[in-house]
């Protein structure tokens, strides 16, 4: 039987599921494209990021040897949309787009992963989850805080936290490394924003002298409800992936943010997330196989924290 309308086959889909672990009707997960770039300051190209993403997941191992199984099976499967159709749209328009289709996944009842280029296009996603999860709280791991009331337009990826602050959600920001007196300011002003700067929670001599078992319980106690996760990928050290629209040395490992999404997974729960800002270097595909696995393993962790809370 042929997928339906909309969804992409075995050849394109996250992970190279073959049927029926790829069908829309039986999946657990949805994976969205929505490869929106319009705002991107230095480094163009995470247009192209999802497209890379979805490529080198098709290389990544099924198999969780930390979980003892393979999570694709235990959520019924992964099924991938074909990308989100945004034409000559920028802005607000853009963002509105990614909002609309994904509300439709998201009334699904699936776990929904956006695949976005720059990060403005989560807010789109991140609105769409807040209509079903009014009391969702935002985490987000980022090098940039992103909070400025405007950058080159108020729909930009340097603002697209600060629109999130505007809906009235909670905003927890894990591993900041580069921000302006502006965004400071917003932060000391607004309750509602908590932020882990990396010099905090990474650097040996800093209060949490770089473990992840020190901070990330105090990460977890800032979440005022279940979580929805965004990841700009320079929020991880750019040695680990280096394919950045904006990178800045001295972000989260493979392991700090696996520790983080596991405890956020097992304690508040995450209900949704996104990926950003991953632009491809042609010829290098380590960054996005990264990336991959990254989303992949995250997706096992929040299947194993439902069914802690289901004991």
């Amino acid at each position: 039987m042929p997928l339906p309308h909309g969804w992409l086959d075995q050849s394109r889909n996250f992970l190279g599921l073959e049927e029926p672990w790829c069908r829309p009707d039986q999946a657990g997960i949805y994976i969205v494209p929505a490869p929106y770039e319009h705002t991107s300051s230095y480094l163009t190209g995470t247009r192209e990021g999802p497209t890379a993403i979805l490529d080198a997941s098709r290389q990544v191992e099924l198999y969780d040897e930390t979980l003892g199984y393979e999570p694709y099976r235990e959520w019924g499967g992964i099924a991938t949309a074909i990308p989100v159709e945004l034409g000559m749209k920028v802005d607000r328009a853009a963002v509105e787009q990614i909002e609309a289709t994904l509300r439709t996944h998201v009334e699904s009842g699936r776990f929904v992963v956006t695949l976005t280029g720059e990060h403005t296009g989560a807010l789109g996603a991140i609105r769409a989850h807040a209509k079903r999860h009014p009391d969702m709280c935002v985490v987000q791991v980022d090098a940039h805080g992103d909070l400025r009331d405007a950058y080159e337009g108020n729909y930009s990826h340097a603002s697209v936290m600060a629109r999130v602050v505007e809906t009235g959600l909670s905003l927890v920001q894990v591993g900041i490394r580069s921000i302006s007196t502006e965004e400071i300011d917003l932060i000391r002003r607004t309750k509602r924003i908590a932020t882990f700067f990396a010099y905090q929670i990474l650097d040996p001599s800093g209060p949490f002298q770089g473990r992840a078992s020190s901070w990330v319980p105090d990460v977890v106690k800032a979440c005022s409800g279940p979580v929805y996760l965004t990841i700009d990928c320079d929020g991880l050290d750019c040695t680990l992936i280096p394919a950045l629209g904006t990178p800045e040395p001295g972000g989260l490992g493979w392991y700090d943010v696996m520790a983080l999404a596991t405890a956020l997974a097992n304690g508040p729960g995450i209900i949704g997330m996104d990926v950003s800002e991953i632009a491809p270097i042609a010829g290098f595909a380590a960054p996005q196989f990264t990336v991959a696995r990254l989303i992949y393993r995250i997706l096992g962790r929040v299947l194993a924290g439902r069914r802690i809370k289901e004991r």
